[in-house]
């Protein structure tokens, strides 16, 4: 049911944590379907590249490994490109997911692109 590259993101999330004097701060929630999901992202940007993100979630093993996921994916990044990132290209870097899981991929891209429009 769940890739080994869900699961490896899901027991050992990557970049949990706060950051300190981050450039953007932005807090997610889900609002869909007696779900609870919330997201907290900080990033740090240099040189207009993404040089780190670090989240606080609470939600299920999909937000989990999304989160750990995304904040992967998106570090060297250039903030146009950052910005565009999707749900489906989160849910394609686990090796798919259930469509069950898919407002995770979904919340963690809004998260990110949502801070990266504060900048």
């Amino acid at each position: 049911m769940y890739t080994k590259e869900y699961m490896r993101h899901f027991s050992n999330p990557q970049n949990v944590g706060d950051l300190e004097n981050p450039d953007a701060v932005e807090d997610v929630y889900y609002k869909g379907g007696g779900c609870f999901d919330k997201v907290r992202i900080f990033i740090k940007i240099n040189d207009g590249k993404v040089s780190e993100v670090t989240y606080r979630t609470r939600g299920c093993s999909g937000t989990i490994a999304a989160c750990s996921a995304m904040s992967e994916m998106a570090v060297g990044m250039d903030l146009d490109r950052v910005a565009e990132i999707t749900g489906d290209n989160i849910a394609d870097s686990l090796g798919g997911v259930p469509e069950k899981k898919q407002h995770s991929m979904d919340l963690a891209a809004e998260a990110l692109r949502s801070a990266v429009l504060k900048l």
